[in-house]
């Protein structure tokens, strides 16, 4: 993997991921959800622009949350019908679409991982509506893989205190 795509030390609340076309995004993201599997999460949002992104590109694109995992004792298994992916451990990961924030009321999370957030149709309400429910676990954290745009959530995004800002080309 790239420096870019390795997870930042210290104790943050959001990373953002920023890069164009074939800069690792949706590997990140999907290495980070493994790896938040992996150390006990249980509950993990995977938040897109349409729930069509969610399930073609980060649950079953190349780079998705199926597509890199070669163990099977790790593989999930993805409930199309449900909008979840369940892995071994009984974690559980969970599609959201941006064009919808209500549909994030009242589930809570370990993780999240958003994809593409600078072109969420509703950003800040989803954004926001996905705070009130990351609120599980030791460190509750969320990933945002995005192409970088000067929209709204990005300049907040960037001032915010506790997020760590990845860019990579």
């Amino acid at each position: 993997c790239r420096e870019a795509q390795v997870n930042p030390e210290g104790a943050w609340r959001t990373w953002l991921f920023q890069g164009g076309r074939g800069a690792g995004k949706t590997r990140a993201g999907a290495e980070w959800v493994r790896w938040r599997v992996v150390c006990g999460d249980r509950r993990i949002a995977l938040v897109g622009p349409t729930l069509h992104d969610v399930r073609e590109v980060m649950i079953a694109g190349e780079s998705g949350l199926t597509g890199i995992e070669s163990e099977t004792r790790w593989r999930p298994v993805h409930h199309v019908s449900r909008r979840m992916l369940e892995y071994p451990n009984g974690a559980r990961a969970y599609a959201f679409s941006a064009e919808d924030p209500d549909s994030l009321r009242g589930p809570q999370f370990d993780a999240a991982w958003c994809d593409e957030a600078a072109a969420w149709t509703y950003a800040e309400a989803t954004w926001d509506m996905l705070q009130m429910g990351l609120r599980l676990g030791a460190h509750p954290a969320a990933l945002v893989t995005t192409t970088p745009r000067p929209t709204a959530l990005m300049k907040r995004l960037h001032a915010a205190p506790d997020t760590v800002v990845t860019r990579s080309a």
